[in-house]
């Protein structure tokens, strides 16, 4: 399954961006947990309005909101999991620009999910993204890198 993290704003934040390639990087070697393929990408909101408009079958979109369910690592895992065996071609986590969601957005009909009830900034939400999401790809394939 593909995993791609959309990020509306900018991703000017040379750090964070280090630590995403550095995850993204690890992640590519790690094939036999199910995800084969990872990246990050900056759209714009009219991008974000036609890809939900043409979601596909196999697609599976999960906005970060604050409003969304707490989730856990071994919760996140789980759900991963299970989106590969459901056969899930692609899933999608929408992080919102520095404002959020803009209100037109029929948010309602996707899933949501609440990394953290702390505030984070959107550069920040985005490499704790991709650390857990390569967390639980380690923890699939009984790396050690996640130790429970």
């Amino acid at each position: 399954m593909k995993i791609k993290i959309l990020c509306l704003g900018r991703l000017n934040k040379d750090e964070e961006n280090k630590l995403c390639e550095r995850y993204e990087k690890r992640l590519s070697g790690l094939k036999k947990s199910g995800i084969t393929d990872f990246s990050i990408k900056h759209i714009s909101a009219l991008e974000l309005k036609n890809i939900l408009k043409a979601q596909k079958e196999k697609e599976h979109i999960i906005f970060l909101s604050e409003n969304g369910s707490q989730i856990d690592t071994i919760s996140l895992c789980k759900k991963i999991k299970k989106l590969i065996e459901s056969s899930f071609k692609t899933t999608l986590f929408i992080i919102g620009s520095p404002l959020g969601f803009e209100k037109s957005l029929n948010k309602n009909s996707f899933e949501k999910i609440c990394l953290s009830k702390l505030t984070l900034t959107h550069s920040f939400a985005r490499v704790l993204l991709t650390e857990q999401i390569y967390r639980c790809a380690t923890i699939m394939i009984n790396h050690p890198y996640h130790k429970i």
